[in-house]
């Protein structure tokens, strides 16, 4: 089936005559004499009767040229429709985010919600590893590291800060960290996911980074639980500052290390092809990263 060649009979039906359709077409009427005669070959039918001074449609042509004027019409409005959710939001988002970005992003996808009512949203939320999260295809994917799949592309969207946090009460009983092998010495709250699989903490001790191995008391896939065991005086955890700064207003947590920390990670918009990015793809994106500098930064 070719549609170029059904849209010519047609314009060759509505003309009708070889000459008009040429001129209409700005094809050489050789040109559409063979391709027509093709077509006819092709369906094995005689679509036109023709003689030196006239041309008319066989009973078979006039049932073909309603056909296929009714399949270029559907074949227009699909592609008007395919190009307009490409250019205004429409259709399904579906992300993939982590629980605790899932809470800090959600007052985006309201917004989104309540700006594009023709978008819907299908939002899955856990806090495994990334590989673990690439076998489904999501329109977007967020993570705080980079794709390990080179086909994969990754925009980075914020930069995520963090410090070693307990309870008062655990400090008031057990003391700072004073150098990074203290660790040993403290309970440690380590999150399995977003730091290091051989289980290391990076400190910076006298302007120097060091990776210092820790033995987890707690391991945890999950910042907002690692943050409550903290809240409950069951030791340390690396927690990031979009979490911690009320707690810390509210005298609710201190830092754990006696050294100034600036530790810091990286947001990810994890998508498939840079070509041809969806409006709904885009937009959000875009949304996230000004939602986190107007709010979070």
């Amino acid at each position: 089936m070719n549609l170029e060649d059904m849209e010519l009979f047609v314009n060759l039906a509505k003309q009708g005559s070889f000459t008009k359709a040429a001129d209409f077409t700005n094809i050489p009427k050789s040109t559409i004499s063979r391709r027509i005669t093709n077509l006819e070959k092709h369906l094995g039918v005689k679509l036109l009767a023709r003689t030196t001074r006239s041309l008319s449609l066989t009973e078979v042509g006039i049932n073909y040229l309603k056909g296929c004027e009714e399949l270029l019409n559907q074949a227009k409005q699909l592609e008007q429709n395919t190009q307009q959710q490409n250019q205004h939001p429409s259709g399904t988002l579906s992300i993939f985010i982590p629980n605790t970005l899932l809470r800090i992003f959600w007052p985006v996808v309201i917004e989104m919600i309540n700006q594009y009512p023709e978008l819907k949203f299908e939002a899955y939320s856990s806090e495994g590893r990334q590989e673990e999260q690439t076998s489904t295809r999501y329109d977007i994917m967020f993570h705080v590291d980079e794709p390990k799949d080179s086909s994969l592309i990754a925009r980075r969207i914020a930069t995520i800060k963090y410090d070693y946090y307990a309870s008062p009460t655990y400090i008031a009983k057990n003391g700072l960290l004073q150098v990074p092998s203290d660790v040993d010495k403290h309970r440690i709250i380590f999150n399995s996911v977003s730091q290091a699989p051989t289980h290391s903490w990076r400190f910076e001790h006298n302007n120097e980074l060091v990776s210092q191995p820790v033995s987890p008391f707690f391991s945890v896939q999950n910042p907002d639980l690692g943050l409550d065991l903290c809240l409950q005086d069951k030791g340390i955890a690396l927690v990031p500052d979009i979490l911690s700064k009320e707690l810390i207003k509210q005298g609710r947590l201190v830092k754990a290390y006696a050294q100034p920390q600036q530790l810091s990670g990286y947001i990810y918009a994890i998508y498939h092809s840079r070509q041809f990015l969806p409006a709904k793809v885009a937009v959000f994106i875009d949304k996230v990263q000004a939602f986190w500098q107007n709010n979070l930064n």
